[in-house]
C-alpha cells in the first residue's frame, strides 16, 4: 500500500506548529550578519498537564541597506519526524530611521516542507507567507505586535470546509541583555481563524479555535 501524501492534516499541524519568534523588528544595517535561535511551540495537554511543545529554529537576518534585512530560518523539530523544514523572505522597512512612531517591517516569505521518507507520494510543500510588525523602542527593550498570514493551503479531503489560510496574531518585548545580545519573548494565537476545539490534539485556544504559543529567541549582532 502506497503511504500517504505528506501535508495532509499532519503537515497543516506542522505548518500550525512551524513557529518562530519574529526577530526581523528594525534594520540590522548594510552587511551586518544576526543570527538567532529559538524556542517555543503550542501549548498542548499531555500526561495530566499542559505542556508547550519544544519547537526549535536557527536562523539570521542579513543587512541589505538602510531598508532591508534579508532572513532564513532552518526548523530543527521536524527532523525528528523525516521533515524538512525552512523557511526564507526580505523584510522591508517603509519607516526605516523615523524618530516618531513606531518601526513598520513588511516581511513576504516562503516556507518549505520536504520528506526524506520513502515511499511518500508527495516530497515537497511550498507556502507563502506574509507578517507585518510594529515595535517601539523603550530604552533597552522595545515592544512590538503584529500577525502573520499563511497560505493558501491544499484543501483537506476530509474537511472540505478547512481554513485556506492561516492568521497568527503576536505580541512580545525585546530586551538588551548584553553587548550585542538580546532577548526575544513573545506570545502568538497561532491559527486564530482554525476550529481546534474538535481535534486529538488539545490545544490552549481561545474561543475554541487556534493555539496559544509562547516564543523565545536569542540574537547576536556582529
Amino acid at each position: 500500500m502506497r503511504r500517504p501524501a505528506i501535508l495532509t492534516w499532519p503537515v497543516l499541524g506542522l505548518v500550525l506548529t512551524a513557529c518562530a519568534a519574529h526577530t526581523s523588528l528594525a534594520p540590522v544595517g548594510s552587511g551586518r550578519l544576526v543570527p538567532n535561535a529559538g524556542l517555543g511551540g503550542p501549548i498542548v495537554g499531555a500526561f495530566g498537564a499542559y505542556v508547550p511543545i519544544p519547537y526549535m529554529t536557527a536562523g539570521a537576518d542579513y543587512g541589505l541597506g538602510r531598508r532591508a534585512n534579508l532572513n532564513g530560518s532552518v526548523h530543527l523539530l521536524p527532523l525528528a519526524y523525516q521533515v524538512m523544514g525552512l523557511d526564507a523572505g526580505l523584510t522591508w522597512f517603509p519607516r526605516a530611521g523615523s524618530q516618531s512612531g513606531p518601526q513598520i517591517g513588511i516581511q513576504p516569505r516562503i516556507m518549505m516542507f520536504g520528506s526524506v521518507k520513502s515511499g511518500v507520494s508527495s516530497r515537497l510543500r511550498i507556502y507563502p507567507m506574509i507578517s507585518v510588525s510594529s515595535s517601539w523602542q523603550r530604552e533597552r527593550r522595545s515592544l512590538y505586535v503584529g500577525a502573520d498570514l499563511a497560505g493558501p493551503l491544499p484543501q483537506q479531503d476530509f474537511d472540505a470546509e478547512g481554513a485556506s489560510f492561516i492568521f497568527s496574531p503576536f505580541v512580545g518585548r525585546r530586551w538588551n541583555v548584553g553587548r550585542g545580545l538580546f532577548l526575544l519573548t513573545e506570545l502568538k494565537w497561532h491559527g486564530a481563524n482554525v476550529e481546534t476545539d474538535q481535534l486529538a490534539v488539545r490545544y490552549v485556544r481561545v474561543l475554541g479555535h487556534g493555539a496559544l504559543t509562547p516564543l523565545f529567541a536569542l540574537q547576536r549582532s556582529f
